[in-house]
């Protein structure tokens, strides 16, 4: 009995249905108030469940505090949450095209004082509704945990259109001067997946922000971001490339490409900086209307389409004063005293920067289980 008696017990433990676990914030700043939202999901939408299950076993709850600073948001949401809440589970971070303008900083001070946020979660930004965006419809009624704002990068190795980054490459970025980083952007506008009866919003990447100096210099989409895709991604796994030539609309190539990569080569001149770029990929053919030509024809097409695209990335960025192609860091990392004397100066650098030579080189590897020879 002595020995019981002496055994320790978790005597103030809690079930896990008595604690709201966060898994999504999302952040607005507007009118000088901050809205924090909070994304809860039913514990019985996350485990795999036996036999069919229906759309309301998969309730998502959104909380929505509001404050003059972002801790006064954060404890509004305290006081209807009914039982202890937790950030410790937290796996994605969204914030409103206001909040990059300027309030990063602020922002993440806050949130990290807690010491319950990790630095690992997915971070994105929206213009989008935050309630809409953190309430998402998941396929064939899975959790929602597997969403793409959950698991990105299972999606990003299949199709690498724009590549998720995790918190701690955002403050990174934050504390070096003149450091890039492409913050993508998300939305649950689908028009493609439907039911029967509905489409159902579903998350989907939809471009990126650049953000430098703690700051968005603008969203980047579409065709706007391929030249950067081969420029300035860490990992592009797998990409298709559309040749067009002979057909008018219809591509006459289809290739899948392969972890590009790209050197940059920098050179002052009277009118400012001239970056020469030489860029190398590896492609397997997924679909041709013209088997004809040869593999080095293919090649030379694939090449053209590229540098083309990365001229177009540069010219429409460079005019809306973005620097999607980091160059202004590569000068801090590579040339500093250029940094000195042209981006520190400048209230806008990219106005002084050209873009001289760019070298692309195509290696299609095989089509299928068919290898080209040299």
């Amino acid at each position: 009995m002595l020995c019981v008696i002496l055994l320790t017990g978790c005597w103030d433990s809690k079930e896990v249905q008595s604690i709201n676990f966060i898994t999504a914030i999302g952040i607005d700043y507007k009118d000088n108030q901050y809205t924090a939202y909070a994304q809860l999901i039913d514990f019985s939408s996350i485990a795999k469940q036996e036999g069919p299950t229906s759309r309301e076993g998969s309730q998502i709850w959104i909380g929505r505090g509001t404050g003059s600073t972002l801790s006064m948001a954060i404890n509004n949401l305290y006081e209807t949450s009914q039982q202890q809440t937790l950030w410790t589970h937290v796996k994605a971070i969204v914030l409103s095209k206001n909040a990059l303008e300027g309030r990063l900083e602020d922002i993440f001070n806050t949130l990290l004082h807690s010491g319950q946020l990790r630095y690992t979660p997915w971070i994105y930004a929206t213009e989008q509704d935050m309630s809409t965006l953190l309430s998402p419809s998941a396929i064939l009624n899975q959790s929602a945990q597997t969403t793409e704002l959950f698991e990105p990068m299972r999606l990003y190795r299949q199709h690498s259109g724009y590549e998720p980054i995790r918190l701690h490459q955002l403050l990174d970025s934050l504390r070096e001067p003149a450091s890039v980083v492409l913050l993508p952007s998300v939305s649950t506008n689908n028009q493609t997946w439907h039911n029967g009866k509905e489409t159902p919003p579903l998350i989907r990447m939809d471009g990126f922000y650049v953000v430098s100096n703690g700051k968005s210099q603008g969203k980047v989409t579409g065709a706007e971001a391929d030249g950067t895709r081969y420029v300035n991604y860490d990992h592009v796994y797998q990409y298709p490339l559309y040749v067009y030539g002979k057909h008018g609309s219809k591509p006459d190539l289809t290739l899948t490409l392969h972890k590009p990569k790209t050197r940059i080569k920098a050179k002052k001149t009277a009118n400012g900086i001239t970056f020469d770029l030489f860029t190398s990929v590896k492609g397997t053919i997924a679909e041709e209307h013209d088997s004809y030509d040869s593999p080095r024809i293919k090649e030379q097409e694939a090449r053209k389409q590229m540098e083309a695209q990365i001229r177009n990335t540069f010219d429409r960025t460079k005019a809306r004063g973005i620097d999607s192609f980091g160059l202004v860091e590569h000068l801090y990392r590579h040339h500093p005293d250029w940094w000195k004397e042209e981006a520190s100066k400048q209230a806008d650098p990219i106005t002084r920067f050209q873009l001289g030579k760019v070298e692309v080189n195509v290696k299609i590897l095989n089509a299928s289980t068919y290898k080209y020879n040299d």
